[in-house]
């Protein structure tokens, strides 16, 4: 049985990462009709927490998992690291005495617990909020008047609010003026576009870098000129491709070394992923951190789309899918400027050719939507076999890069 595991981000209120959750399901050989929850549950927690480890997965942050009843009672949850992990009860567990023991000895015992998509119908009290550490609330699925209520009465209690499908900065900005203490969702990739408000100097230094990297023949000369002008961003180049991820044997002294030794194509790779996160200063570590896995995703899935030459621009693409962020610019508007591959500049605005396809499954599949990940497979008649094990590769890829003290 294999088990597609993506995380969603959940950050505190300085959109700082706190911790994953855990968005799975269980695939078998006809996309995804397969395992109950319980034998999910347990997947992750053999094949994925304990194989690759929670550390690995998360970044050393906290990992939330779904439990049942079931497994709680089973005592399940005692084979997670109590520092790594939070239990998630489900939305819809039956409250008995027996599982409020259970929950308790958890608590007890140093784990932390969360409630599922809470819903305060009629104000009746919750055995379980007395327990967790957690409650989460359903951002687009709670009326305001009810996300209010329940805000002023929990906000006085000893529990944390989570506000769940935090999907637009309209959304974080209304919970963290409630008093939300955590936000999960997607919130950050959106772009904040400011009509009149000019690029500053620098992001237009980045844009020239950018401009010359993805030429289809790079002038290496120029190159090295334009990059040597900006000395942190030089450190920044020179620190990832030293890093032990890169794995070369000897030490890249210098840019113009670096042009000599690799050739365009990685020149290509490295320093639009240095530009990017230099850029990245200013928004949430994981948005560059996302860029990074979506991108080493696109270029992973290239041999399963027939486009193993063409891995390098997949990469591209994917690291490049978040510039109207970066730039708080419409993404139309920034690549007029770069001069990128067709079939990369028809992706990104959403056209349809096979490179949008890929982005779309690698979209999908970050997000735990494994409805539109089947259906692309089977439009596609490509196996599900390969992607949980690429995504694993594409997570540890994403993890091993410096992104600061630099």
């Amino acid at each position: 049985m294999d088990i597609f595991v993506a995380r969603q981000p959940i950050f505190d209120r300085q959109q700082r990462i706190y911790g994953y959750e855990l968005l799975y399901r269980a695939g078998m050989d006809n996309f995804f009709n397969a395992a109950n929850p319980d034998d999910a549950t347990l997947a992750v927690i053999r094949n994925v927490m304990l194989v690759l480890g929670s550390e690995n997965l998360s970044g050393g942050k906290r990992v939330f998992v779904n439990f049942t009843k079931s497994l709680l009672l089973s005592e399940t949850p005692s084979f997670l690291p109590k520092n790594r992990s939070v239990i998630e009860i489900l939305e819809d567990v039956e409250v008995d005495e027996e599982l409020l023991a259970v929950c308790q000895d958890l608590k007890n015992h140093g784990y932390q617990l969360a409630l599922d998509d809470f819903i305060w119908e009629g104000n009746e009290p919750n055995p379980l909020t007395e327990v967790v550490h957690f409650i989460k609330v359903d951002f687009r699925n709670t009326l305001p008047q009810d996300r209010k209520a329940i805000a002023e009465f929990f906000n006085r209690k000893d529990v944390e609010l989570l506000a769940e499908k935090t999907e637009t900065r309209q959304e974080f900005q209304e919970a963290l003026a409630m008093g939300f203490s955590y936000f999960q969702g997607y919130f950050f990739s959106k772009p904040e576009i400011i009509s009149g408000k000019d690029i500053p100097g620098y992001k237009l230094h980045y844009l020239r870098i950018l401009k010359e990297v993805c030429r289809e023949d790079i002038d290496f000369k120029n190159l090295q000129e334009i990059i040597e002008r900006d000395p942190p961003l030089c450190l920044k180049i020179l620190t990832y491709l030293n890093s032990a991820f890169f794995g070369l044997r000897y030490e890249i002294t210098s840019i113009g070394h670096a042009l000599a030794l690799l050739g365009e194509k990685e020149i290509r790779r490295w320093a639009s992923l240095a530009i990017l996160v230099h850029l990245g200063k200013e928004q949430p570590t994981e948005l560059m951190r996302l860029s990074i896995l979506r991108a080493k995703f696109c270029e992973s899935l290239a041999p399963k789309f027939g486009l193993s030459s063409h891995e390098s621009k997949l990469f591209l693409m994917g690291l490049l899918s978040f510039m109207d962020v970066f730039w708080e610019r419409p993404l139309e508007e920034i690549l007029e400027y770069i001069p990128l591959a067709k079939e990369i500049k028809q992706a990104l605005l959403g056209q349809e050719n096979i490179y949008r396809r890929v982005l779309d499954l690698v979209v999908h599949y970050e997000k735990g939507d494994w409805e539109s990940v089947a259906q692309l497979l089977s439009q596609l008649n490509l196996a599900e076999s390969d992607l949980p094990e690429i995504y694993t590769r594409v997570i540890e890829f994403a993890e091993s890069i410096p992104l600061t003290n630099v």
